[in-house]
């Protein structure tokens, strides 16, 4: 779990900037909160989309939650689902060869091709009964998380007061939520 702090110093000398009443303040930041986490599910999903080498991004957005959680929903937990994707989310063609598949750099010792649906996909076998095969998968948690961890969560903080900022700027010209 990964915890940002904010500090509120920093927020109060804005909100005092602009006048803005308590009430402004804690819907901005409820706001800006909730503005970040998308903030955030955008910038990771298409950076895990390059990164990774997937076809597109359906198979990450599926995977990537957003849950308000703590005393007053002040505090907001992203989960990333880390499991093994597919062989069909990435990009290239896989080809037949000695002993496996193999997809861009990577073999699938094991592998064989069937046409399942109209669609050809590359398949392994999970055990010794007839129908016991499934998909072949590619493990990416190890570059997912190394990946967030260096290039998303380092901004984290100022994307928070950018969206502040815009906010409080905005409820206070604007009057909203002063009463």
């Amino acid at each position: 779990m990964l915890a940002f702090d904010i500090d509120d110093d920093q927020l109060g000398k804005i909100a005092d900037e602009y006048a803005a009443t308590p009430r402004q303040v804690d819907l901005s930041r409820g706001r800006a909160l909730k503005r970040t986490a998308g903030t955030i599910r955008r910038i990771s999903s298409k950076g895990l989309q390059s990164e990774l080498g997937l076809r597109n991004a359906t198979a990450l957005r599926r995977r990537i939650k957003e849950y308000r959680v703590g005393k007053g929903r002040n505090a907001l937990k992203l989960w990333y689902g880390a499991n093994d994707l597919p062989v069909s989310a990435f990009k290239g063609r896989a080809s037949k060869a000695a002993g496996g598949v193999k997809v861009g750099e990577t073999m699938i010792h094991g592998a064989f091709f069937a046409k399942i649906g109209g669609k050809r996909r590359v398949m392994v076998r999970y055990g010794a009964k007839r129908w016991q095969i499934g998909e072949a998968s590619l493990p990416v948690a190890d570059r997912m998380m190394i990946y967030l961890e260096d290039e998303v969560f380092v901004d984290l903080d100022s994307i928070y007061l950018k969206h502040f900022l815009a906010e409080i700027r905005a409820r206070t010209i604007l009057g909203v939520g002063d009463g």
